[in-house]
């Protein structure tokens, strides 16, 4: 998948600027997609050349107009013709993974070190994605229906951290017993 599938799904669901576009993506797909500022951007300008977006400027007192980004026909029906399309299964890609592969150059304090930054990360990403649950879920029941798909990828995220958590603290067992 792109990021040029992921800011159309987005802005399919509310017209926004870039800024919008990015607190949205944090609070709704970054569970399983990552995109910097910059990539973002540069998404929204190659779309809106290619005519798949229609971009309006909003004055703002004592700065620069805000451009808000919403989709065209063209680029609803794009969106829905990938929508249709099966995706292939992604391998993950964990740096981490890789340190670990190689730790056999680590003592055991330092691995102990890594696996820990590693758990501490994931649990806060689980307190994050609990958070953002427990938002839709005091949400409007229409959206709730309307989203329930979406919602599902939500839950993916929430089980694949508690799976990643109980993993490393079993590793972290498992090292303090060497």
């Amino acid at each position: 998948m792109s990021l040029r599938y992921a800011v159309l799904t987005l802005l399919d669901i509310e017209p926004g600027s870039g800024y919008d576009l990015k607190r949205r993506f944090e609070r709704s797909v970054s569970h399983f997609w990552s995109a910097s500022h910059q990539q973002m951007y540069r998404e929204l300008h190659k779309l809106h050349d290619e005519g798949l977006l229609d971009c309006t400027e909003q004055a703002q007192a004592g700065k620069p107009d805000k451009k808000i980004y919403s989709l065209t026909d063209s680029g609803r029906a794009a969106l829905a013709d990938w929508v249709r399309r099966p995706a292939p299964a992604q391998k993950i890609r964990e740096p981490f993974l890789i340190q670990l592969f190689a730790g056999h150059h680590l003592e055991n304090d330092q691995a102990r070190a890594l696996v820990r930054k590693q758990l501490d990360e994931h649990r806060a990403l689980l307190a994050s994605y609990v958070e953002q649950n427990e938002r839709v879920l005091n949400s409007d029941p229409a959206l709730q229906e309307r989203y329930w798909l979406a919602h599902q990828t939500l839950l993916l995220g929430i089980e694949a951290e508690q799976t990643w958590i109980q993993w490393a603290e079993k590793l972290l067992r498992e090292l303090d017993q060497r």
